[in-house]
């Protein structure tokens, strides 16, 4: 079983920035089919109010690259010995984009960059190579994790685009005095059940790729994020909460000793069930969904940015994270904070 255990590790920095477009669900319900009663239902139910998007041709890159700028002015840049990139909307198939990203930022040739192809879970998968970087020697890692969803979400598929928004966090992870522990999971029998089915070399592009299809009330493409939202939500109320208490068991924490529960705002119904079924509801923010949107792996840091940064900037915490999704994938971490730099977020700039 993945499970990590680090001492003497820090993050040291969490900045997040987000789409500088503003859409409302009401400025979307004609597209979508959606009457007066159902925009109210779902802005109840699920949370959909508004989120924040990008325009065409912004790249999570560009996000990610401005909340870097902004944690180098309190940091020095030249002590970065590794960049992790955690995106599935890279720049390009192919080079890498964190080694683009090294460039852009003037970070050192010596370091060693890499992409990690994760979503809602990577936020997590991204801390964990951060630490083992770390824990194997180096001093400083930069991690930039997020997505530009709308990349990905077909203007007319009503099940998938309300939710998801834009954004880009970078973190600075470095060596320290505080510790943290980790687990993580993955179950590729459910893969199918959020996919972009085109574009890869299983399913080249081609000309049948860019037209409409008619799929569970929705209309997207075969070059778009297909979600079966039943199922999806089915495996997040059950294996979220058994991982929350695995991750509690194996770094010996008491469910009363965490500060905040930090977890992917995949929508509010499902945030509310699991806080639910753990009796933390006073302790699991649940704003950003309805504000920003699904910030995928950037939703983690983007709340603490958004909603906790008072406190994660001034006070000592214990901290649980969690995110679930796409793979299918879920893991979490116990992890010690002690007032980091961790500014409101903040909109794109062009």
């Amino acid at each position: 079983m993945a499970k990590f255990h680090f001492e003497n590790i820090d993050i040291k920095a969490i900045v997040t920035t987000i789409g500088n477009k503003k859409i409302k669900i009401e400025d979307e319900a004609e597209n979508f089919g959606y009457d007066e009663k159902m925009v109210n239902r779902l802005k109840k139910r699920m949370g959909f109010n508004s989120r924040y998007v990008v325009k065409k041709g912004v790249c999570t890159s560009d996000l990610c690259f401005q909340s870097a700028k902004k944690i180098f002015e309190k940091f020095d840049k030249s002590k970065v010995e590794a960049l992790i990139f955690v995106s599935q909307t890279p720049d390009y198939k192919a080079p890498s984009t964190a080694i683009i990203l090294q460039d852009r930022l003037g970070l050192s040739k010596d370091i060693i960059a890499y992409d990690i192809n994760l979503g809602c879970s990577g936020f997590i998968g991204g801390l964990i190579n951060a630490y083992s970087l770390i824990n194997s020697g180096l001093n400083s890692v930069l991690l930039c994790v997020g997505d530009v969803a709308s990349n990905f979400s077909y203007c007319k598929d009503k099940n998938l685009t309300p939710l998801m928004g834009d954004a880009g966090s970078a973190i600075l992870i470095e060596k320290g005095s505080n510790r943290a522990d980790f687990v993580m999971h993955s179950d590729g029998s459910g893969y199918k059940h959020l996919i972009i089915p085109d574009g890869g070399c299983r399913n080249p592009f081609s000309e049948d790729s860019l037209k409409e299809v008619e799929e569970d009330g929705s209309v997207r493409r075969r070059v778009d994020m297909y979600m079966n939202g039943a199922e999806i939500f089915n495996f997040a109320v059950k294996v979220v909460p058994e991982l929350i208490n695995e991750v509690l068991e194996f770094s010996k924490t008491n469910k009363e000793e965490i500060d905040y529960f930090v977890l992917h705002q995949a929508n509010k119904y499902i945030l509310q069930t699991i806080a639910k079924k753990l009796k933390v509801e006073d302790k699991l923010p649940m704003e950003t969904i309805s504000i920003y949107g699904n910030q995928n792996s950037a939703s983690i840091p983007g709340t603490i940015n958004a909603f906790l940064n008072e406190d994660f900037s001034n006070k000592k915490l214990k901290v649980l994270f969690a995110g679930f999704g796409i793979g299918l994938s879920w893991g979490a971490g116990v992890v010690d904070i002690d007032k980091i730099y961790a500014p409101k977020i903040q909109e794109y700039k062009e």
